[in-house]
């Protein structure tokens, strides 16, 4: 490379923790949080004097704060108790919005900073203890993580609609329950009844299992055969009509995770060796109404914007990229990224350098703070090709994706991030009457089997609607048509003849 592009955002640092590796019986977040950031530091080669550039701390937001408690309280600043943990400080907090998708934005929106000036070393930090929390719980033990503090910090808390008020009502009150609806949609769309789809999201799920076994962090490791993911065997039980136990993020770890990013110049002031830093090479990111609203129910119109659009700013087709880590929390959310790179040469294990959500295991909003590491780590020991990685918020709702090189890339990136996807949302009947057609539905399921089926329709008119219906458990609803009566709280359907 010709011109050295000093004012060009890198990552330098990189460093992970688990219950595994840091003492004690009950570990806050703020204990996994520093043992990751004095990781990250040590990783640099160059620990005191990266410690001492650390301009900016940017915390991913925890479950306790995101509306997901279980009673341990948290700091009452959390980017600046992570930080003290880890033995940084800095004069900029940020405490990120709810999402998974907030890792990989909100490393864009540093890396920005960084080519324009405004910030100078940046440490961006995750950690979780649900499992911790939920073996308390189960033990009899009150944890309080509470931390005062009085200074000001960029608290980030967006009214963003992951799920509509029309959902809830008509009973999507979880992620394995609108997922389910994507899922079904795409098994609709591609013509393949239950047992066939089924099949296809265990192969995906058994290839990511077996990555698990790679990354020495990951919370429930092991091979998981096609045949174990379709079983009742290790607790396999039914979540939804198409979604059991394994195939859903397990929430009960206890992880922590910190990226630290500088300028190339700031990095080769600092003497960083050169073969540690990461080049981000393009991002974009795209966001969605809620599912009810989409135009496209069985893929992400939004990952269709958001890789092509972060691959173009680096000049590169999908075809040509190595290491690649897709956000996995559920199998439908795997699948939207593979409809849309169209590379059918990469197998299934390969579209993940952890093991997903599923097996290595999912941190709540944190968990491409874990995929950025393992892509580091990836491109550290073989950089021939670029890699990519992409974070989800919501039900498909946020999207956030990066490009990565080990060199500096050929095309210098700008310090914006692409986000010129602008959906149109579909409106919603709320007082549907007549005949509709099922684009799809959910069952859910629970000790005394599956309840009654939640429907997102379309109705003769072309308007979207949801409804419930009363049927056996072995009819297959995809396209079927029903009828719609109106009702004050929830729309019923009924199967016509």
């Amino acid at each position: 490379m010709g011109n050295f592009d000093a004012t060009a955002p890198v990552i330098i640092g990189v460093g992970e923790a688990s219950r595994k590796t840091i003492a004690g019986e009950w570990p806050a977040p703020r204990d996994l949080a520093g043992a990751a950031i004095k990781i990250a530091l040590a990783d640099t080669g160059q620990a005191q004097a990266v410690s001492a550039a650390i301009d900016t701390i940017a915390a991913i937001r925890t479950f306790e704060d995101s509306g997901v408690s279980l009673g341990t309280g948290s700091p009452d600043n959390a980017p600046e108790a992570f930080g003290a943990a880890g033995g940084v400080t800095a004069k900029r907090l940020i405490y990120a919005d709810v999402g998974g998708q907030s890792p990989q934005a909100t490393l864009n929106e540093l890396a920005g900073d960084i080519r324009r000036g405004t910030c100078e070393m940046a440490v961006l930090v995750a950690a979780e203890a649900t499992g911790t929390a939920k073996r308390a719980r189960k033990a009899g033990v009150t944890l309080d993580w509470s931390l005062p503090s009085d200074t000001p910090f960029d608290n980030r808390l967006s009214s963003f609609p992951i799920l509509s008020r029309t959902e809830i009502r008509h009973g999507v009150i979880s992620m394995p329950l609108a997922y389910s609806m994507i899922e079904n949609a795409r098994r609709m769309a591609l013509g393949l009844n239950a047992d066939a789809y089924a099949r296809e999201m265990a192969a995906l799920w058994s290839a990511f299992s077996a990555k698990a076994e790679t990354r020495a962090h990951a919370q429930f490791p092991g091979f998981r055969s096609p045949e174990a993911l379709q079983s009742d065997d290790n607790a396999n039980y039914p979540l939804t009509d198409i979604y059991r136990r394994w195939h859903v993020a397990q929430d009960a770890v206890d992880l922590g995770g910190a990226v630290i990013l500088t300028s190339a110049g700031k990095a080769r002031e600092l003497g960083v060796p050169q073969d540690k830093w990461v080049w981000l090479a393009g991002a974009a990111e795209a966001a969605e109404p809620p599912l009810s609203e989409r135009a496209i129910i069985h893929r992400s119109a939004a990952l269709d914007f958001a890789i092509p659009a972060a691959l173009d700013q680096a000049g590169l087709s999908a075809t040509e990229l190595g290491p690649v880590d897709i956000y996995s929390c559920f199998p439908c959310a795997v699948f939207a990224a593979v409809d849309s790179m169209q590379d059918a040469g990469r197998a299934l294990g390969d579209y993940t350098l952890t093991g997903g959500l599923s097996f290595f295991g999912g941190p709540g909003n944190g968990y491409a703070v874990y995929n950025i590491a393992a892509m580091v780590d990836a491109l550290r020991r073989d950089g021939s090709k670029p890699a990519l990685v992409t974070a989800n918020g919501g039900v498909m709702s946020k999207q956030a994706v990066g490009i990565y090189t080990a060199a500096q890339p050929a095309i210098a990136w700008s310090g914006d991030v692409a986000k010129g996807y602008a959906p149109t949302p579909r409106a919603l009947d709320d007082a549907p009457q007549g005949k509709a057609r099922v684009r799809s539905f959910v069952r859910s399921a629970g000790k005394d089997g599956f309840g009654p089926a939640t429907l997102l329709l379309e109705t003769e008119g072309g308007a979207r609607a949801m409804a419930v219906i009363d049927c056996p458990v072995d009819v297959d609803l995809g396209n079927v048509v029903v009828a719609v009566t109106p009702g004050e709280k929830r729309h019923i359907a009924t199967l016509i003849g």
